[in-house]
């Protein structure tokens, strides 16, 4: 029984929900169709004005538009022509109606400051200036008309006289800006590498999430936002925009049918197009060394911490008892992911903290909650007898319990912290959302390439797999050194004179 749940868990995982194809071959066919859409998208707004009795679903990404198509959970989604050309040249399984919805006008964004003011300022004089002199068109052409062979790019050698960007985006809107291999590259970062040529800026760029980076442009963290952003009303409100870098159209994606591509043929070509072409590997690298940083660290600092507070609550002392005892059911109440969202945005909103620094603060509290209230619950089922037999020996209160109570409390909630390390692993895979490249946000990174779900999941899910067994393994050592039974006889009767 338990094989043939297994083999139907696969079967539904690999080939989808079964969900009814419906063809579209019309704009008619979509009037009461379901239309996925990014959320609150300019794309979005065009197409309810055709389509009012359409059902729509917000979906977050490109990728994920494109998986949902494929599994016939939408039966279209809508998105600029550019992207659709793009995604027509790489998944021959989708097309797209050449029916225009309406005009979308794309620009880059910049915080509502003086310094956000003269970056704009310049921006639109630059645009104006490539406009005039053909230089925009033939970028253009290169990026959004050309095929992949002619879209070269590296960054130019800037002076810097007059200060570095800060430049953001997500980098999943080929082919406006998208990675290739692991440097940043499309039509709005070779347009910011000239712009800031002209003017005699450096830049660096951060991939954040799409959300992180609208909030880290309006809470002027950065001082360029480039995603091929849409200029909307409700936006302008928080954040500037340049005049547009490019008109786009919107238009519907909709399925061809099935591939009749072998199964394991088609997976072969997947995993080398996800880990193989571009060096993709080298990302999935990087972000398994950031995850384990951040874990190694945590599990230390919390450890520390957690021990820590718990030496100072056993002082007794009514007043620090009473805060920690409120500080830490108060956290236990907040999600990890609204706790590190507020450490990133509030606490350390106003400094230059490092997101991987934030990160591990956030992780090193919410672990120190577990060892606080392990080393508690472990001491109180400690008879009182042993502690005050020590004392009575003349041992001090701290010398009694590090002595004799903490080994105990250890060696019977070991497994109980085996578990909370566990968790922290586990848990790291939300930082993505702070502007970390970790495991989880290189699966997303790698699938807005691809348009592929399937193979950056498995593959990161595999690394977290093996990173929890090697966790599990190395405690274990020290479980086994913790076990009494597992003394030599030399170190039981280590000071003891025959």
């Amino acid at each position: 029984m338990r094989k043939i749940f297994l083999l139907l868990t696969v079967t539904f995982l690999l080939c989808g929900c079964g969900v009814e194809y419906k063809e579209i071959n019309s704009l008619d066919d979509l009037k009461s169709a379901r239309i996925g859409a990014w959320p609150d998208c300019a794309y979005e707004l065009r197409a309810r004005e055709h389509f009012p009795d359409a059902k729509y679903i917000g979906l977050d990404s490109l990728s994920d538009l494109v998986q949902n198509l494929a599994q016939h959970k939408i039966d279209a989604f809508v998105i600029g022509k550019t992207y659709a050309e793009n995604l027509r040249n790489n998944m021959p399984n989708v097309k797209y109606l050449p029916e225009s919805l309406g005009d979308v006008p794309l620009s880059y964004i910049f915080p509502k400051t003086e310094r956000g003011q003269k970056f704009r300022d310049q921006m639109n004089e630059f645009i104006s200036k490539t406009e005039a002199n053909g230089e925009l068109d033939t970028l253009r052409q290169k990026w959004l008309f050309g095929d992949e062979s002619g879209r070269t790019f590296s960054k130019s050698n800037l002076s810097g006289e007059n200060g570095k960007l800060k430049i953001g985006t997500d980098a999943q809107s080929p082919p406006f800006v998208y990675l290739r291999g692991q440097e940043p590259a499309g039509y709005e970062v070779e347009l910011i590498d000239k712009f800031c040529a002209a003017y005699g800026y450096d830049y660096e760029i951060k991939v954040d999430s799409f959300v992180t980076m609208l909030a880290d442009v309006s809470s002027g963290k950065l001082d360029i936002g480039a995603d091929a952003i849409e200029i909307l009303p409700e936006r302008q409100k928080s954040i500037n925009f340049a005049n547009p870098t490019y008109v786009e159209q919107t238009v519907a994606v909709v399925s061809v049918g099935a591939s009749d591509e072998n199964f394991f043929a088609a997976l072969i070509k997947r995993f080398k197009v996800s880990f193989v072409d571009e060096d993709r590997w080298q990302m999935i690298l990087e972000g398994t060394a950031k995850t384990l940083t951040i874990t190694i660290a945590s599990i230390i600092f919390g450890t520390a911490l957690g021990f820590g507070v718990y030496m100072l609550y056993r002082e007794e002392n009514k007043f620090v008892n009473k805060i920690i005892d409120g500080v830490y059911r108060t956290l236990q109440g907040v999600p990890t992911m609204v706790m590190l969202l507020f450490f990133y945005y509030t606490i350390f909103g106003n400094l230059d903290v490092p997101p991987i620094v934030t990160a591990v603060v956030v992780f090193s509290i919410v672990l120190s909650i577990s060892v606080f209230i392990l080393l508690k619950n472990g001491a109180d089922a400690i008879p009182r007898g042993q502690t005050e037999a020590a004392l009575s020996l003349g041992f001090s209160e701290r010398r009694a319990f590090v002595k004799f109570i903490l080994p105990q409390v250890v060696r019977n909630l070991f497994q109980s912290y085996q578990v909370a390390l566990n968790v922290t692993l586990l848990e790291t895979a939300i930082v993505g959302y702070i502007s970390v490249q970790d495991l989880t946000r290189t699966a997303d990174l790698i699938r807005a390439r691809t348009y592929d779900a399937f193979v950056p999941i498995i593959i990161i899910a595999v690394i977290y797999l093996i990173l929890s067994r090697l966790l599990l393994f190395v405690t274990d050592r020290f479980a086994e050194k913790l076990n009494p039974k597992n003394r030599r006889r030399e170190k039981i009767l280590d000071g003891v004179k025959l």
